[in-house]
């Protein structure tokens, strides 16, 4: 018996502590990031799981712990809102993938997804353009 009541302890603590941390997230930003920014968004947030290129290994070779971007076209790929969603949510509360809805706006992981994500190829590292490198330092 006080197993059960345990269980339902822990599990109403965690409710509350995701609702809170809900109620306490500030929006959103409200300016838009142009591409250049958002692979620079990219190579900070990103690249530490799914690799330089995207494809989820170091330039060694070694796997990391994120999905391969370079697979996500074709028919059987995730649609576009399925990636948003994954993005602005993060998987297993964070832990996986953090969250990211606090950095980026729904537009702004739209775009990410169609015009970075989506063009990751094998071996091809996603760039930031050198005028945006430069200003960055």
């Amino acid at each position: 018996m006080w197993r059960l009541h345990l269980h339902r302890s822990v599990l109403l603590a965690l409710a509350l502590l995701c609702l809170g941390g809900a109620l306490l997230a500030s929006p959103p930003p409200t300016t838009t990031r142009s591409e250049a920014e958002l692979r620079a968004f990219y190579q900070r947030a990103c690249v530490g799981c799914h690799g330089p290129d995207g494809t989820a290994k170091d330039p060694d070779g070694k796997g990391l712990k994120g999905r391969d971007l370079t697979e996500l076209s074709g028919p059987h790929g995730p649609s576009d809102q399925r990636l948003v969603k994954s993005i602005q949510g993060g998987f297993f509360f964070g832990l996986s993938m953090p969250a990211y809805r606090q950095e980026l706006t729904e537009e702004e992981t739209l775009r990410l997804v169609r015009n970075v994500l989506r063009k990751a190829r094998k071996g091809e590292p996603i760039q930031v353009p050198a005028e945006l490198s430069a200003s960055a330092r």
